[in-house]
């Protein structure tokens, strides 16, 4: 296994403690940041995955070992080694590419870079 989270890697992680409406237990989540930013800040940022289907949410392939549609609405930031992470599999370029659009859309930064 890598050292590092890998940007499309579907992992495990551990949420709790949580507070309010966050994320809770070990679940899976599909991670959205860089190797180079888990390396740098000893955090990743990940979508939850869940077996909830929501608009905006993203369904995963039939063909993956973990079922469900990812959560591109609730970003986390996390310690990964400190919540236990472990590598699952992969999603697709598809998968990956249509969670990214979504994050993009929320975190729009298109007037402040003049686009």
């Amino acid at each position: 296994m890598s050292n590092y989270p890998a940007q499309g890697d579907i992992i495990t992680l551990n949420f709790d403690p949580s507070a309010g409406r966050e994320i809770q237990k070990r679940r899976p989540v599909l991670v959205v940041s860089t190797k180079n930013y888990s390396a740098v800040t000893g955090l990743v940022a990940v979508c939850p995955i869940t077996s909830t289907n929501k608009p905006h949410f993203v369904p995963l392939d039939e063909s993956h070992q973990i079922k469900g549609f990812v959560n591109p609405l609730q970003v986390k930031t996390l310690d990964y080694n400190a919540r236990s992470w472990k590598k699952i599999e992969s999603a697709t370029l598809v998968e990956l590419g249509n969670v990214a659009q979504i994050v993009a859309m929320i975190f729009s930064f298109d007037q402040l870079l003049g686009e």
